[in-house]
């Protein structure tokens, strides 16, 4: 939810992490490129989050693991704890761990995504308006410079459409997918309900037809 006082709105974030610094950090980092005030309320563990949450609903969710050690010294566990409370917020996991299953980790649990620190900029707010635009959430953050979508028609569809291969569709999906998470087959397998191997198979039986195809 957005909050507005005459033309003043202000964007409610929760950022839980038992660095003292991060808060004012984030803020100063991510201020210069907002349309909106950010008020950013910081706790250091995890009942602390949620003890808040239950005080007033946030928008915007952002999780230090390490700070939710008290909760649960399993992350999954922790974040899911803290999810369950976190009611209509866009939830994000971050740590200075980068590896795949650290994200799927948090994600299983409930996060919607996952980020590595540095946080702040406009690359930092840019990344998170991606993600509450795939969470159906696009009013969460509006940057400074940035301009309302240009409304979107359909074209009028040809009298007969070309029709592809089923294996050709299947190809097209799974590669946007790969494309939208920058490559990540991890990730792009998890919201397609696939296994990474299953995607590997594909991919390399793909590549054999397109050979035999350009062999022909």
């Amino acid at each position: 939810m957005l909050h507005s006082g005459q033309d003043i709105e202000i964007v409610r974030i929760l950022l839980v992490d038992q660095d003292v610094a991060a808060g004012p950090l984030l803020s100063i980092g991510i201020r210069p490129v907002l349309r909106q005030i950010p008020v950013i309320m910081q706790v250091a563990t995890g009942h602390e989050a949620i003890e808040q949450l239950r005080a007033g609903p946030v928008d915007l969710i952002l999780l230090d693991l390490p700070s939710l050690g008290d909760l649960s010294l399993d992350a999954e566990a922790a974040v899911g704890r803290l999810v369950r409370v976190s009611s209509a917020a866009l939830v994000i996991a971050i740590s200075d761990n980068s590896s795949v299953s650290t994200a799927m980790a948090a994600m299983r649990a409930g996060a919607h995504d996952h980020l590595c620190r540095p946080l702040g900029g406009r690359a930092f707010a840019e990344r998170l308006q991606e993600i509450a635009e795939r969470h159906r959430k696009s009013r969460l953050l509006a940057m400074e410079g940035s301009e309302a979508p240009i409304p979107f028609e359909a074209p009028v569809a040809p009298a007969r459409a070309e029709v592809l291969p089923m294996w050709r569709q299947e190809q097209r999906i799974i590669e946007e997918a790969i494309e939208s998470f920058g490559g990540n087959i991890a990730l792009a397998a998890q919201a397609l309900e696939l296994s990474p191997s299953t995607i590997y198979r594909k991919r390399q039986a793909w590549a054999e037809m397109d050979g035999k195809r350009g062999a022909a």
